[in-house]
C-alpha cells in the first residue's frame, strides 16, 4: 500500500511537505501481510471506503506471486528476488 504512494514521488513529496513528516522507504524492509478485515483494512475503509482490490492483495496471493518471481529471477542468475547476482560480465 505504501509502495503505491511512493511510486508517485511528486504527489508524495507535496503530501509530506504539507503534513511535515518524512518517510524513509526501504523496499527490502517492506512486508505485505495485509489480510481483509484486519486493522489496516478496517481503518482504510472507515477513512476512504473500500480499498481498490488492484492494490490491496491478500498475503497468500502476494506470497504466491513472490514465489513465482523468485523462481524466475533464480532461473536467470538473480538472487534475493532480483536484488543480487553473481553474473561475471566480461570486460
Amino acid at each position: 500500500m505504501t509502495h503505491a504512494m511512493i511510486a508517485q514521488p511528486q504527489l508524495f513529496a507535496r503530501i509530506a511537505a504539507r503534513t511535515g513528516f518524512q518517510l524513509i522507504h526501504q523496499t527490502d524492509q517492506e512486508h505485505t501481510d495485509y489480510t481483509e478485515g484486519d486493522f489496516t483494512h478496517r481503518a482504510y475503509r472507515l477513512a476512504w471506503g473500500e480499498p481498490p482490490a488492484r492494490y490491496w492483495l491478500p498475503k497468500d496471493e502476494v506470497d504466491r506471486r513472490v514465489g513465482i518471481l523468485t523462481e524466475r529471477y533464480a532461473s536467470i542468475g538473480m538472487d534475493r528476488a532480483g536484488r543480487e547476482h553473481a553474473i561475471d560480465f566480461p570486460a
